[in-house]
C-alpha cells in the first residue's frame, strides 16, 4: 500500500476550475473526476447524459484509475463505483454532491493534521467529524452536507461514486 500512496501523493494533478462553489477562499482547487462524467447539457447527443473522462485517453491517466480501481476492491469488494474524484490539498465548502447517486465511499491520505470530513444532517445541523486518513468511510453526499474540515500538510482523498444507478 504504501507503493500507491507514493504514487498519489507524487502524482501532480491539474487544477480543476469546474466546481468554483467549493473552493475555500484564496484556495487553488487541484483534482480531476476519472471514470463516467456528465456531459453539459449543449454537448449531449441522442440524450446522453453521461461518457467517459476524456483524460482516460492520456495513459497517465489511464493508469491512475486502473491503480486507483485495483486499490479500492482489495479493499471494498461489494461496491461498484462509476468514477472517482481525486482532490489535491483541497478543502471544500459545505456542500451535497447533487450529481452522484447513493452511497460514496471516501479515503484521505498524505501527512496532514486536521482534514476531517464533517457530515451533517439532512438539515444541514449536527456535525459528525470523521477521521478519513488511510480508511473509507461510506456515506450519502448527495442526501447529507459534507465538507472537509481545515488542515495543514499535504493531503490527498478519493472519492467512489456513481452517477447512474
Amino acid at each position: 500500500m504504501d507503493k500507491f500512496i507514493d504514487y498519489l501523493l507524487n502524482f501532480y494533478y491539474p487544477i480543476n476550475n469546474n466546481r468554483p462553489s467549493l473552493e475555500k477562499e484564496g484556495e487553488i482547487m487541484r483534482g480531476m473526476c476519472l471514470g463516467l462524467v456528465g456531459i453539459r447539457p449543449c454537448n449531449r447527443k441522442n440524450g446522453q447524459k453521461h461518457a467517459l473522462c476524456k483524460m482516460l485517453d492520456k495513459p497517465k491517466y489511464k493508469e491512475m484509475f486502473e491503480k486507483t480501481s485495483e486499490f479500492f476492491y482489495k479493499n471494498i469488494n461489494d461496491f461498484k463505483f462509476t468514477s472517482i474524484q481525486y482532490n489535491c490539498n483541497n478543502g471544500c465548502n459545505k456542500h451535497k454532491d447533487s450529481k452522484n447517486v447513493g452511497l460514496s465511499y471516501i479515503i484521505a491520505f498524505g501527512d496532514y493534521t486536521g482534514g476531517r470530513l464533517i457530515v451533517y444532517d439532512e438539515n444541514g445541523d449536527n456535525p459528525e467529524y470523521i477521521d478519513i486518513k488511510e480508511q473509507f468511510y461510506c456515506f450519502n453526499g448527495s442526501k447529507y452536507p459534507h465538507e472537509v474540515e481545515a488542515f495543514t500538510g499535504q493531503r490527498v482523498s478519493l472519492v467512489f461514486f456513481n452517477v447512474i444507478d
